[in-house]
């Protein structure tokens, strides 16, 4: 009986000593993962952190193209806004220079009949 005590005894103590191993083997592996985790969150915060510096780089680059849109835009539409404003004074000014008199110039094209007796005096007097 006390040889089988012994035996147990035994057992116990080899089993006792694989289980503690494979304790110390386990977390020698979630220490190894841990580290690895943390490595790679650093990695990816470094990543993230480089996304936001090129986005904000490409949101300060559109910032500055939509001025420079919108700057454009204001040329052109003062640029239309001059050319439209000088067109209707082309064939008048043409007609004047012909010889037309300012009711002429009033009455087919619509211009107002100060303009119209500005027109046809600067015409008359640049002959």
């Amino acid at each position: 009986m006390i040889i089988s005590l012994w035996i147990v005894l035994v057992v116990c103590c080899i089993t006792l000593v694989a289980v503690a191993t494979y304790a110390v083997q386990l977390s020698k592996r979630i220490t190894q993962v841990e580290q690895q985790a943390e490595k790679e969150t650093l990695d990816l915060s470094h990543e993230l952190a480089a996304v936001n510096n090129a986005a904000m780089g490409v949101g300060q680059h559109l910032i500055s193209v939509e001025k420079k849109l919108k700057l454009s835009i204001e040329k052109q539409q003062q640029i239309t806004l001059n050319t439209t404003e000088a067109i209707p004074y082309n064939q008048p000014t043409s007609l004047a220079g012909n010889g037309a008199n300012a009711d002429e110039l009033v009455e087919r094209y619509g211009v107002p009949e100060a303009e119209a007796d500005l027109l046809t005096l600067l015409k008359s007097a640049a002959k």
